[in-house]
């Protein structure tokens, strides 16, 4: 596929195909990577930023520390780090 480069303001820009950015589940308000790899330009969407509210709703409600961190998330403060 051929797309021509447009001048826009001091830089260059491109149109992406609306089928093509549909393939790929691009929209308008999607954010992408622009990479220089072995001579050509590759374009990956860049992942989401989570939010707090969302990573701490993805954990399972049967969640369990390993036991190697276990102790260190139950422990009480040794020193003055609550101040």
């Amino acid at each position: 596929m051929d797309v021509q480069l447009k001048k826009w303001g001091n830089s260059l820009g491109l149109r992406i195909p609306y089928q093509l950015a549909e393939s790929f589940g691009w929209d308008e308000n999607s954010t992408v990577e622009l990479l220089e790899q072995d001579g050509a330009l590759m374009i990956r969407k860049k992942a989401a930023v989570t939010s707090l509210e969302e990573l701490l709703a993805s954990i399972p409600d049967d969640f369990t520390y390993p036991e190697d961190v276990a102790d260190f998330v139950q422990s009480h403060p040794q020193g003055q780090e609550w101040l």
